[in-house]
């Protein structure tokens, strides 16, 4: 359950806890002398967002004041926040919720920031500015800009792919002009071009000023391409259930030990699996599902290769003997790294066929981290893969 102070604090918490799920969500975590850090923090990976909220009724004065009493209560202060919460975040290795659960940050020489000022209450009356305000760029969001861009990137890798590339065609010097529209409109281009957002011209150069309409959102959304691509996707939410099945294992102390203050390995594999697009997040539930029915009754285990230099291993088989059972797990996600290029994580999911579920079933999970690749690597896999007994009947990615 959030736990932000205002009504409009807990919709963005909750927003976040739905793209970015629980266990990396922070509603107004504690910073200087336990004070209020931000509204809502996300930490994943190498990656910190912060997340201001502002709410303030807009108030028509007939000419540009109003325009610049919200933006100055509303956009500035939100962006003050945010700058005040990174600045102490430089200096700090954790952070300690409201709950009293303590949260490692990345290191430091591999820390991403992304600023998120929510700005709420202009009704699309006031102009909203984003970029640099002076110490980063900062994206601002109202309320349509906020509800497409968390109903479209409901993912820690696709939302921050996204920030990433509007902060690159910034730093480009490109400024878009909003006509009639927002940010959300961006983010309709982002969604039919790519990371180009269609503004590549000859030879890779791109305007200086980019006039966006405020219908290229809602023709997004309105096209049957956009309405099948979704129906592709939502097999993909059985992954985020498993996620958030074995997070709520971590966070009873069912499953993973959250007491060591130190990031487990268990608690790595939910980051690998947590870190994979909505589109790959699709075609490894799609996998599973099909591996543990009865169409893969006859497959003793299967890997798949998906995004960030990650792999996943499935195995199936009865838990009477869960220490075998994990010993092989560990076997065979070092044959798949060994086996795939450009593959550097593995992930090993273990669990029960539901032909096998007559007791219950238990769930085992191996993470395995490799940057590089010896000889005597290679030999030992080239020994393990020797061995029929494990190996026959698998599928191996393509």
């Amino acid at each position: 359950m959030t736990t932000g102070l205002t009504k409009s604090e807990q919709f963005v918490a909750w927003l976040c806890e739905r793209a970015f799920l629980k266990l990396w969500t922070h509603p107004n975590p504690l910073g200087k002398k336990g004070k209020e850090l931000c509204d809502c923090l996300v930490v994943c990976g190498d990656h910190v967002i912060v997340v201001s909220v502002k709410e303030i009724d807009y108030k028509e004065t007939g000419d540009a004041t109003g325009w610049k009493r919200w933006t100055s209560s509303a956009v500035d202060k939100s962006v003050q926040q945010i700058w005040g919460a990174e600045r102490w975040l430089h200096s700090a290795d954790r952070i300690l919720r409201h709950d009293g659960r303590e949260i490692m940050l990345p290191p430091h020489d591999r820390r991403k920031y992304h600023r998120i000022s929510v700005s709420l209450g202009s009704r699309g009356q006031v102009p909203l500015q984003w970029g640099d305000f002076g110490n980063g760029f900062v994206h601002v969001l109202d309320e349509q800009a906020l509800q497409a861009t968390f109903s479209e990137l409901d993912t820690i890798t696709d939302f921050v792919r996204y920030l990433s590339a509007v902060e690159a065609i910034s730093k480009r010097g490109i400024k878009p002009v909003f006509e009639g529209g927002g940010p959300e409109d961006i983010l309709g281009l982002y969604v039919q071009n790519g990371p180009s957002f269609g503004m590549v011209g000859p030879k890779g150069t791109m305007p200086d000023m980019a006039i966006i309409t405020g219908d290229i959102w809602k023709g997004v959304i309105a096209s049957a391409e956009y309405r099948a691509r979704n129906a592709d996707l939502k097999s993909s939410y059985a992954w985020d259930r498993l996620i958030e099945h074995y997070a709520d294992d971590l966070l009873t102390d069912g499953m993973f030990d959250m007491h060591s203050k130190q990031v487990t390995k268990n608690e790595l594999a939910l980051v690998a699996m947590v870190m994979q697009p909505r589109g790959h997040r699709a075609n490894l539930a799609d996998s599973l599902i099909a591996y543990l029915g009865p169409s893969g009754e006859k497959i003793a285990a299967r890997a798949i290769v998906a995004d960030n230099g990650t792999a996943f291993v499935f195995l199936g088989g009865d838990s009477a003997d869960r220490e075998h059972r994990v010993r092989e797990l560990a076997l065979r996600c070092l044959v798949v790294r060994g086996r795939c290029k450009g593959v550097s994580t593995v992930v090993g999911i273990a669990t029960d066929r539901m032909s096998q579920r007559k007791n219950g079933y238990s769930s085992d999970i191996v993470y395995m981290h490799m940057a590089e690749w010896s000889a005597e690597d290679a030999a030992r896999v080239n020994g393990i893969q020797k061995d029929l007994g494990y190996f026959k009947n698998t599928k191996w990615p393509d």
